[in-house]
């Protein structure tokens, strides 16, 4: 009988989301599935480093960090919402230096593709005042609860969390050759802003195929179907290994 093939699953998260929750994700994951969450410079366990200020630092942070992991073995990445469009630049970043063989996979979640222009009637978040700051970001979700009921302590992280809305904010996709060749598994939340009709758009940036999931709720749908979203993870990545020759 064969032995299905490890494969890492590089996890970035949401802006003011902390790489450290995709841990849980571990329980779900098969054997053979090992979740790496990924903190940028200024979070988690590199919180005293220098925060990156655009989505270019980002992507070369985060390069450094997969790179630096990369055993020759099957990798794919995941990312949501300001994590997507980080995946998505870190992939096509990898495709384009060449050094290193490009993901298996790479799982988008929450974030529309990245030629689509933000919303015209979106509000640019990190340039609002703090206290509509704290509100904006409480209406939208994905704060701790408990970081929610003690607002003093979250008027600490408004600076760190600014920050990362900054970066996503932003972000302007530039064109170049770069063509993805690896599969998309494309996630989003029915009562997100997130529509099919965009979302399948995403076919735009890879040769491979996309696949398009709708899980019920908002743009946080992840924490409410963390279970479903593995499983779905563990039927994507182990039918790729299965078909390697």
């Amino acid at each position: 009988m064969r032995l299905t093939i490890p494969c890492t699953l590089f996890c970035f998260p949401y802006a003011g989301g902390a790489a450290a929750e995709f841990l849980k994700w571990q329980a779900y994951a098969h054997d053979s599935i090992t979740i790496v969450p990924v903190d940028l410079a200024g979070k988690g366990s590199r919180k005293q480093e220098p925060f990156c200020s655009t989505m270019e630092e980002a992507v070369a942070d985060a390069y450094t960090t997969v790179t630096a992991r990369l055993d020759g073995q099957p990798y794919a990445i995941f990312g949501h919402s300001m994590g997507a469009i980080l995946a998505f630049e870190l992939a096509r970043r990898i495709r384009q230096q060449s050094a290193y063989p490009s993901p298996d996979h790479l799982f988008v979640s929450g974030r529309n593709p990245p030629h689509v222009p933000r919303r015209a009637e979106a509000k640019v978040v990190h340039e609002l005042d703090d206290d509509a700051f704290i509100e904006e970001i409480t209406q939208f979700g994905g704060i701790p609860e408990d970081l929610l009921a003690h607002r003093k302590l979250l008027r600490l992280f408004v600076p760190i969390l600014r920050k990362e809305y900054e970066v996503s904010e932003r972000y302007v996709f530039r064109p170049n050759d770069t063509m993805l060749d690896c599969d998309i598994s494309v996630l989003y939340g029915t009562e997100d802003h997130s529509l099919p009709e965009i979302m399948s758009q995403w076919q735009r940036h890879t040769t491979g195929r996309i696949a398009m999931q709708a899980y019920e709720g908002g743009h946080f749908f992840i924490h409410e179907h963390g279970e479903q979203v593995v499983q779905r993870m563990n039927a994507q990545l182990l039918g790729l290994m299965a078909a390697r020759p």
